[in-house]
């Protein structure tokens, strides 16, 4: 009897330590930290040099990419700050919002595709779909244990 109430103690002892060991960490085992808070400009600048190595972009395309890039983060920055005031939105809101969002992806990926050439636009597409495949992959994760409305 004295082993079986052991066994149990030292059970539940492993399940509660199991279970405490990632409360300090976000999401995909990274730790807590904050995200730098970059200007437009500054978004812009790194995500065209990360182009410019992934695709070999010549100067006429860095300068065209870079001015797309910088239109694009300032439009994040902007929705950011709205989202931050914290007022609940309509449906008719959310909608609008939406269509807005996916109205400006679609005017970018044409604007990448006439900065770039063929092979470039195909790379950068590919590219682009595996990060889309990963993030959509982390949120699904992140969604297994609750409940789904």
């Amino acid at each position: 009897m004295k082993k079986a109430l052991f066994i149990c103690c030292l059970l539940i002892g492993f399940t509660a330590f199991a279970q405490q060991q990632g409360k300090g960490q976000q999401r995909h085992g990274k730790q807590n930290m904050e995200r730098p808070d970059y200007t437009p400009e500054q978004v812009a600048e790194l995500k065209t040099k990360k182009l410019t190595l992934m695709l070999d972009l010549n100067e006429s395309q860095q300068q065209k990419i870079n001015n797309l890039e910088l239109e694009s983060a300032k439009a994040r920055k902007q929705m950011m700050e709205n989202r931050k005031q914290g007022k609940k939105l309509s449906d008719e809101d959310r909608f609008d919002r939406q269509n807005a969002m996916l109205d400006r992806q679609i005017a970018y990926k044409n604007s990448m595709k006439s900065i770039l050439t063929k092979d470039q636009y195909e790379k950068w597409e590919k590219s682009a779909m595996a990060k889309h495949k990963k993030r959509k992959q982390g949120r699904m994760k992140g969604r297994k244990g609750k409940n789904r409305q």
